[in-house]
């Protein structure tokens, strides 16, 4: 056993300064000669600033990160060089063993005989990763039985051959002369005792191993050989560690190593009472949601400038966080120092929506036009341009809203070759090239991509495209370049170099490997200055020190965090194998927030809390363990329990406000009323006046402002255009009985069915509609139309059929021009009888309105032509007990055309049982005279009150759900 012990740095005093004297001390003065081994090399960055304060010439000490100490072992275990296999390359290799062993193996053979590359890629995955965390443990692998009720079936034979597996794959990997990191890690851990003489601590060269809290297996034996050796093991920790005081329980890992080595602890430094006396002040913020946490962080920052305090730091638990945090810091100079996950940035979304595009193509080669216009929208493409002979810019988005705007009018799988050379003709030269160039290297190439070396060429031709076009604008957006830099010189190479680069894959599974590789992909920082505010990862602050501490979305799901579901190796059978389980993880977390906190003056915490859901801004979630354990201890150094809102635990405080309850309108003035009077000179139309007594506001929008509703295609159930389907068929079936009699049972089921369907097939509604819309409405349809027949009169004579009626009406003491269009014009009992078809719901009117001698009369007089105020309370109750004015104008139009002496009118539900619902509903004969010249008062005053209502108002009703104005009134 060494005599070296192990050296304890306080975790209340930063720890790097203290690290940098105990350099001094180790190497007599000459830190040069000593080499460093850290877990990472961001702290050589503080070291080397602190050593730059000194001033003047010197050798600094050689820093060697813990992978970079692997490497230089394993090179000394292995005669020749080796290759990395990447990911991809693992997976082809584990396939292999594999398929060799399932003549030996029932139960692969059962799963895999006859499983291909594409099939095998997701269990590859995981499998790879479980083999090579087992190789960084120094585990070799073994077969693990009898898992058949904790896992999968597929995963039970794997798990069941998992030895057999792992030694065919070292094999495999020694054959090719490959390796991995984690093989990496396992022959240097075999060979522990051979340290590499760059590695030997001396007396003229001590070796130093700081910042390490929980050991792999590979690392415990390779420190302990340096240990035995004379190295010194630095630990920033609690410093009840050297002496007989219970330590902090974050601190069990420490402990747990000391007792492993038969180790013993001293104290780095001289112990300071007031020191370890010494406990940061501790606040915490409750909020609703991502945002009303950042709000607090940056009232927070606010409140004490980085001049104040130089040594600030806001930390991550989600690298997620990164962009909205920075959106919220009052000071945007800051130094970042974590990497941000390529899959988050705006390259990774165009990537991913030209995958989604190819995944959604019709077999006919077609695109899905949603899919296709979020490619077309994005922003890379349309800050793309290029320059005309004149040396003036045409930018590519004129060519992308040109092609958008003929998707939108088309259907719902677009016939892309067509629309672009439509497009591509009304464009100059230039353009035109670059729109050719655009739809060749996003959506030709991609579709014809069938290997991963496919797949490299696209993205690289992708990030070739933007470069070349996208002009200075990539110096404006460092990110997105340094994003476009990791897809060439990382992604891009495992997709060309594996082993699987020629092997054709489906679409689904090249996409999918396309993505794995995309999601390892982190975009990094320059980390630099070292000084004011920094943002980084809390894995990022091990060894270092700040004054003050922010910890955004100190969740229990990200700190310490929930791992994911392993289908392969589920959590509990971990330890089986060796392997950590979730509460390794956890203790990693703890030593690690613990630490931090312990030697900073201040430190705060945030999160969002409530039900138990993961979601990065939506999602309500609950607060860390460790922060209910500082909030435990804070209830017991005080002896009660902490409110939200009583410092310092504070809470979000959301103040809301009643909606406003008064309905949207729209003034009328000068311009409005211009439209007006330019309206009621055009033939006006029962449908028109509909809309203004249904919402006189979308009348305004419609028809006075003249606002077309956005176009777009409907993939959903189509009700105008079934209604359509279905009066062709009414007016097919009674075309032969035109001008004739027609007696109920005249019209067979068999025609009904025949008309139907041909005014199906013309409507082409079996590819507008969804599938179960037109299974359901091939199905109802002729039903419905039955009960229709069933419902008619014993005997009735067809007059007309879709005819079309125009009439001039005298109201309001002026001359109105009316136009409109009968469904049915049929004569019974010697008067003309109006029917109209309505596929939709009816809304039923008042069957007194029409005998209401009081209500006209007051509609007489304020319709007379000397007065001028808005009959605004009639209006309303018209409203309310008339829904439509569609059958009171018909009736109007027959009576001022003279075409004969109209009895009544009805609507035709064929929605339920076909049964006609009259307006009148049987009448007297003076009654009947009387209630067609109230239809001409109910056209009065709606025209009355549309001439002179002093605002446009809306009536929200149950319509405002398919109103295409909804947008403006919520606005």
């Amino acid at each position: 056993m060494s005599a070296t012990p192990f050296l304890i740095f306080p975790w209340q005093r930063a720890f790097l300064p203290d690290l940098k004297a105990m350099l001094e001390e180790c190497s007599g003065g000459r830190p040069g000669s000593a080499l460093l081994i850290v877990p990472h090399n961001r702290p050589w960055r503080y070291l080397l600033q602190l050593y730059a304060q000194e001033g003047g010439p010197r050798l600094l000490p050689k820093v060697l990160t813990l992978s970079e100490m692997v490497k230089i072992w394993r090179s000394g275990a292995s005669d020749a060089p080796l290759h990395t296999a990447n990911l991809l390359d693992r997976v082809a290799l584990l396939h292999g063993c594999v398929q060799s062993l399932t003549g030996e193996d029932a139960a692969l053979s059962a799963r895999f005989a006859r499983m291909d590359m594409a099939l095998f890629l997701p269990w590859g995955l995981r499998l790879a990763a479980l083999l090579e965390e087992m190789l960084g443990q120094g585990l070799e692998a073994a077969d693990l039985a009898y898992v058949e009720n904790e896992v999968a079936a597929t995963a039970a034979a794997l798990l069941g051959a998992l030895g057999r597996i792992g030694r065919a794959y070292l094999k495999a990997l020694d054959e090719r002369q490959w390796t991995t990191p984690g093989l990496d890690q396992y022959m240097a851990g075999r060979h522990a005792s051979q340290i590499p003489p760059l590695l030997v601590p001396a007396p003229d060269r001590p070796v130093l191993v700081a910042g390490f809290s929980v050991l792999t297996g590979t690392e415990d034996r390779l420190l302990r050989a340096l240990w035995r050796a004379g190295a010194h093991i630095c630990l920033h920790s609690d410093p009840a560690l050297a002496g007989n005081a219970p330590a902090h329980w974050a601190c069990a890992e420490h402990a747990a190593w000391l007792r492993r080595w038969q180790a013993r602890a001293r104290l780095a430094l001289e112990p300071d009472p007031q020191e370890a006396a010494h406990k940061p002040r501790l606040s915490f913020f409750a909020g609703y949601d991502c945002h009303s946490q950042l709000q607090a962080l940056r009232g927070t920052l606010a409140d004490k400038p980085d001049a104040a305090t130089p040594s600030t730091a806001v930390v991550l638990t989600d690298s997620a966080l990164l962009m909205p945090v920075l959106h919220h810091l009052p000071d945007k100079d800051v130094n970042v120092s974590m990497g941000y996950p390529l899959p988050r940035s705006p390259l990774n979304r165009l990537l991913d929506a030209l995958l989604r595009l190819q995944a959604g193509r019709s077999e006919d080669g077609r695109y899905y036009w949603r899919d296709l216009l979020q490619c077309l929208r994005h922003p890379y493409l349309n800050m793309l341009k290029a320059d005309d002979a004149d040396g003036r810019s045409l930018p590519l988005c004129d060519a992308l809203r040109r092609l958008e705007n003929l998707v939108r009018t088309g259907s719902r799988f677009v016939d892309l070759p067509t629309l672009a050379d439509e497009c591509r003709a009304a464009l100059p030269e230039p353009l035109a090239a670059l729109f050719s160039r655009c739809l060749s290297v996003m959506l030709d190439a991609v579709s014809a991509a069938r290997t991963t070396a496919d797949m490299a060429e696209c993205l690289r031709g992708i990030c070739d495209f933007l470069l070349d076009y996208g002009g200075e604008m990539w110096r404006h957006f460092p990110l997105d370049a340094e994003a476009m830099y990791r897809l060439m010189r990382h992604a891009e190479p495992i997709l060309r170099e594996t082993c699987l680069a020629q092997t054709p894959f489906p679409p689904t599974v090249l996409h999918g490997i396309t993505r794995q590789v995309l999601e390892q992909e982190r975009v990094p920082f320059e980390a630099e200055p070292l000084t004011g505010l920094q943002v980084l990862g809390m894995l990022e602050t091990r060894l270092l020190h700040f004054e003050r501490v922010l910890i955004v979305d100190a969740t229990d799901d990200k700190l310490p965090g929930n791992p994911a579901q392993d289908p392969l190796l589920p959590d509990s059978l971990r330890q089986v194998l060796g392997l950590p389980d979730a509460r390794r993880r956890e203790r990693t977390a703890a030593h690690t927030l613990y630490r931090l906190c312990a030697g900073a003056d201040e430190v705060h915490f945030f999160w969002q809390e409530g039900i138990s859901r993961s979601a990065l801004f939506d999602g309500k979630k609950s607060r860390s363990r460790f922060v209910e354990q500082l909030i435990w201890e804070e209830e017991q150094r005080r002896g009660a329990l902490l409110a939200p809102g009583e410092a310092p635990l504070a809470a979000a405080r959301c103040t809301v406000r009643a909606t406003q309850t008064r309905p949207k309108s729209l003034e009328r003035r000068a311009g409005l009323d211009a439209a007006v009077q330019k309206l009621l000179r055009e033939p006006l139309s029962a449908t028109r006046l509909d809309v203004y007594l249904q919402c006189p506001l979308r009348f305004a929008w419609q028809y006075l402002c003249r606002l077309a509703p956005q176009r777009e295609i409907n993939e959903g159930d189509d009700p105008a255009a079934v209604g359509i389907c279905i009066h062709n068929t009414l007016r097919a079936l009674y075309e032969p009985y035109l001008h004739k009699e027609v007696r109920r049972g005249d019209i067979s089921m068999e025609t009904v069915r025949a008309r139907f369907y041909e005014a199906l097939e013309a409507a082409d509604l079996r590819r507008l509609l969804p599938a179960d819309s037109c299974l359901m409405l091939e199905t109802a349809a002729p039903l419905r139309l039955e009960r229709f027949l069933a419902q008619q009169p014993e005997s009735t004579l067809i007059l007309a059929l879709e005819e079309k009626l125009t009439a001039d009406l005298a109201l309001n003491g002026r001359s109105y021009a009316f136009t409109g269009t009968l469904d049915r014009l049929d004569r019974r009992d010697g008067q003309l009888h109006v029917l109209d078809y309505k596929t939709g719901g009816i809304k039923r009117h008042d069957g007194g309105l029409w005998t209401d001698a009081p209500f006209f009369q007051k509609v007489a007089l304020a319709c007379a032509p000397e007065q001028d105020a808005s009959p605004e309370a009639l209006f309303e109750e018209l409203r309310e007990r008339l829904p439509s004015l569609q059958l009171p104008c018909y009736l109007s139009m027959l009576m001022a055309g003279k075409m004969g002496n109209p009895g009544d009118a009805a609507l035709v539900e064929l929605k339920e049982d076909g049964a006609e619902i009259p307006l009148f509903g049987g009448l007297a004969d003076e009654d009947l005279a009387e209630a067609l010249g109230y239809c001409d008062l109910s056209l009065a005053l709606v025209l009355r009150h549309l001439e002179s209502a002093p605002h446009f108002a809306a009536r929200p009703d149950r319509h405002c759900a398919w109103c295409p104005y909804a947008g403006l009134c919520a606005a």
